[in-house]
């Protein structure tokens, strides 16, 4: 009964994890169809519709980014949006439920200015992706029809596409986490249904005795391993169902799901269900498949025959060759997924196949020491296979915690935040240039501000061709303001700069002209423009560099003066802001100064996560993702390890038993069992670093980007690693002292 309740605790665990994993499939489908269901579907006009004027205003609070959209309609038949009953008037508000909560507590006091309408309706769950995102519908007046960035929508709602949509790095990474922290609970089951084996061979023995035959008794065994795992199919269940009851209040690494959405796919579980019996029965015979158990006892109990090294480096030689060739299949293609898979599972088996037998060959090679540790070796000698399946969890996890850290460290420098822009904190405001002075005068009253400084954008052509083609950002501010954003000190009205730092500058000479496009339903720039001036380079323009951190991006930089009456399209302006040690809450007041613009104006704060691209906010769901099932796998490698820990005592307890009675302290028989978990910790720990840099190595290799290893990152996950065992291994050693009582030398 005490190996049947391990055995059923531990498939128990493993496939409540393989349920939570066979869930994320729907959790991104079902979060995919709620973000679509009121993305804009059809701005081209409909006969008989009449439009719904829409404007994004997105603003943030506190680091949470707010989705806020400016509705108006004119007609009697226009489109709602799902999830609502009718459209916000002026002075309403449709709020998503965190985003009502957060205006109805004492938390959202600073941001109340920025939506100081009154909240009508609470959005439906069905169209709102996330149970802490914060969506609003603002009701606006009659003067949004007259907004050039408006747009007009006959129709909400597109169908998700289901493609993953993901750069063949982040893909990479989905695979490789996959497989990293499933494949430890594989090892796991396997390893639960191996528990007491030394018994339940006497058992088998016994059963001979009484005239069972060596087929029979195989059934009896594959039977025992499947009683267990169905026990520890329904247990597992049963806790999924549990902790999926608490989905919607847990919220990890900012991930939070809805219950409704934590369901398992139907062809994994069929496969889980499958599997789970499947792999406990196999296991327990492959374990028997050098045991030949006969009435009187059991063979096993001689030395057992060196292990082969030949089909365990097979495997890692399989998977490497996968990872390299990937069968020359397309990237990104579903059958080159699966070949990445297979070569990432191919090498992470490899280490806890290879680690018996390393632990066999370094064990028979050392002899001597203090007495502690000559039990340890000699029981290695004997049964290294037992002490090599405590740590080879561990060691699995290990080596895919270093692949992955390393992978996640490479695929942060090309798309991860701050790869697309500089990390110095600044604080700006976008706007249009028809208010962009206003804006300057209303943030300029905020305390920590101590100035604010106005920079006009436009784009500027060569003045040949009628195509959108090659042009050049254009920024127009005064001294004052080149002199704070540019270190530029020598400055005068009527002067000109090119940027050299990016792309190629315009010549001195050169002819520029300024266009106004025209803009279609879909607010997007139409093939049909003005030409508003022409402008020609000057045989002085300066060239300058800007300061490795400055928010200045424009490639001519132009004083007011040096247009000489030309006029450019008067469209959009950027207010820089001027702070010291700018604190969150004051980021909050500038925002509430400018409330009153609405959705013209948009405050961004450099590296905060409403202003990253949408590569880096990809990045940061999959890291985050990858987190949370990290920390899930680390805590079933602890559990597998405390399990498997207790169960080898309880299986030796009749030889310690014997140890004890025969005048060995316990103190020497506790520094014995340390001894026999901290030579294959040691082993396992070489093994894992050395295949999880390989395996980072040639996943990254698959994405082109420069390896980047962390080393003290590898080697604080290596410390842990140990610590992990040998604190989990201290833990059992109360249980020691009940193992060497004299009762246990009781025998039938």
């Amino acid at each position: 009964m005490a190996r049947f309740a391990l055995s059923t605790f531990g498939v128990a665990v493993a496939v409540t994890v393989l349920l939570v994993g066979a869930s994320v499939g729907t959790i991104v489908d079902r979060y995919h169809e709620r973000a679509m269901a009121n993305t804009v579907g059809d701005s081209q006009p409909i006969k008989g519709v009449d439009p719904v004027y829409l404007q994004w205003g997105a603003t943030e609070f506190r680091g949470e980014t707010i989705d806020a959209q400016y509705v108006h309609a004119d007609g009697g038949n226009h489109p709602v949006p799902h999830g609502m009953r009718e459209l916000p008037g002026p002075g309403e508000l449709v709020a998503s439920p965190a985003l009502a909560d957060l205006l109805d507590s004492p938390a959202g006091e600073l941001l109340r200015p920025r939506f100081p309408g009154r909240v009508v309706e609470v959005l439906d769950q069905s169209v709102v992706p996330a149970p802490g995102d914060l969506i609003a519908y603002v009701g606006a007046g009659a003067d949004l029809t007259d907004n050039p960035n408006v747009m007009r929508v006959y129709h909400f709602g597109v169908e998700s596409s289901g493609e993953s949509g993901l750069r063949p790095e982040l893909l990479v990474l989905v695979l490789m986490g996959a497989v990293v922290l499933l494949l430890p609970v594989l090892v796991f089951i396997a390893s639960a249904s191996r528990i007491a084996g030394v018994e339940r061979d006497r058992r088998l023995a016994a059963l001979r005795l009484v005239g069972s035959g060596s087929r029979q008794v195989r059934r009896i065994a594959a039977a025992e391993s499947l009683v267990g795992a169905l026990a520890g199919l329904v247990l597992g269940a049963a806790a999924f169902l549990v902790l999926r009851s608490y989905a919607g209040d847990i919220k990890v690494f900012e991930l939070d799901v809805y219950e409704t959405d934590v369901v398992p796919d139907p062809v994994l579980t069929v496969a889980i269900v499958l599997l789970v019996p499947a792999l406990a029965v196999l296991t327990a015979l492959f374990a028997m498949r050098r045991t030949i158990i006969e009435p009187l006892g059991v063979v096993r109990y001689a030395k057992p025959v060196r292990r082969r090294l030949w089909w365990r480096l097979a495997l890692i030689v399989v998977g490497v060759a996968l990872l390299v060739t990937q069968a020359g299949l397309p990237q990104g293609s579903d059958s080159w997924g699966v070949v990445v898979s297979a070569g990432v599972a191919l090498l992470l088996v490899g280490v806890p196949v290879l680690l018996p037998w390393l632990v066999e060959r370094v064990a028979g090679r050392i002899t001597g020491g203090p007495s502690s540790w000559q039990l340890a070796i000699r029981r290695l000698q004997l049964d290294s296979g037992t002490s090599a399946r405590v740590v080879g969890g561990v060691a699995v996890v290990l080596a895919g915690a270093i692949a992955l850290q390393t992978v996640l460290m490479t695929v942060e420098s090309e798309v991860g935040p701050g790869s697309s822009g500089p990390a110095k904190p600044m604080v700006a405001v976008q706007a249009t240039a028809e208010i962009a002075d206003g804006v300057a005068a209303h943030v300029r009253q905020v305390p920590a501000v101590r100035d604010a400084h106005v920079v006009r954008e436009a784009e500027a052509f060569p003045a040949v061709g009628d195509a959108l083609g090659e042009s050049y950002a254009v920024g127009v501010l005064d001294c004052a303001t080149i002199t704070e954003l540019a270190a530029v000190r020598d400055c005068s009205d009527g002067m000109s700069w090119v940027v050299g730092n990016g792309n190629r500058p315009p010549e001195a000479g050169e002819r520029l002209e300024f266009r106004e496009y025209e803009q279609n339903n879909d607010g997007l720039l139409g093939d049909e423009f003005t030409v508003t001036g022409r402008w020609t380079v000057p045989d002085d323009v300066r060239r300058v560099s800007m300061p490795e951190r400055s928010p200045v991006f424009q490639t001519l930089l132009l004083t007011p003066g040096a247009l000489g009456g030309v006029r450019i399209p008067d469209e959009f302006a950027t207010v820089h802001l001027s702070v010291g040690d700018i604190g969150a809450d004051d980021v909050e007041r500038v925002r509430n100064a400018i409330a009153a613009y609405g959705p013209e104006v948009y405050v961004f704060t450099d590296g905060t996560k409403a202003n990253l691209t949408s590569g880096e906010r990809t990045f940061l769901s999959v890291r985050n993702g990858l987190y949370v099932g990290s920390i899930i796998t680390l805590l079933l490698a602890g559990v597998s390890l405390l399990v498997l820990a207790l169960e080898h005592i309880r299986e030796r307890r009749r030889p310690l038993a014997v140890l004890a009675a025969s005048g060995v302290p316990q103190g020497v028989l506790a520094r014995s069992l340390l001894w026999q978990v901290a030579l294959p910790i040691a082993l396992g720990l070489a093994v894992a670093v050395v295949t999880g840099v390989g395996l980072a190595s040639l996943i990254v290799r698959l994405t082109s980007d420069p390896l980047s290893i962390d080393w003290t990152g590898v080697g604080l996950l290596s410390a842990a690693a140990a610590v992990l065992s040998l604190l989990v291994t201290a833990v059992t050693l109360p249980f020691l002292r009940s193992a060497t009582r004299l009762t246990s030398l009781r025998t039938e």
